[in-house]
């Protein structure tokens, strides 16, 4: 144990004086050298300007479609014709959806022409 406790110790006294020399090293360049911005003369009075144009944020693709189908209520469309589909069982399913929108679209227009007189 005693052998554990005086490797520990002495690895210990090491990295303190590595870490010393390496802290002092910084000091002194930091103190001695300048980097390449500091060589540069900086006038503080100087204010500069930039011209940035506004960009709007990219909306999101998904909430946009999202969006798009709750504002042509394609998802109640798809859900009328999947129920009428299950419900009726049609032979010719796709020729059951066209005929089930054709009149959905009919009876809009004549909602339309009715509201407007």
């Amino acid at each position: 144990m005693a052998d554990a406790d005086a490797i520990l110790k002495a690895a210990q006294n090491e990295i303190s004086q590595v870490m010393n020399s390496a802290m002092g090293n910084i000091s002194a360049q930091a103190g001695s050298e300048k980097s390449e911005f500091s060589k540069t003369p900086v006038s503080h009075d100087v204010v500069y300007e930039e011209q940035v144009d506004y960009v709007e944020p990219m909306q999101d693709p998904y909430s946009k479609a999202i969006k798009y189908l709750e504002n042509h209520n394609i998802m109640q469309l798809f859900q009328h014709l999947t129920a009428g589909i299950v419900y009726n069982k049609p032979e010719k399913p796709l020729e059951y959806m066209m005929q089930e929108v054709q009149r959905m679209k009919d009876q809009l227009d004549k909602e339309k022409a009715s509201a407007k007189k």
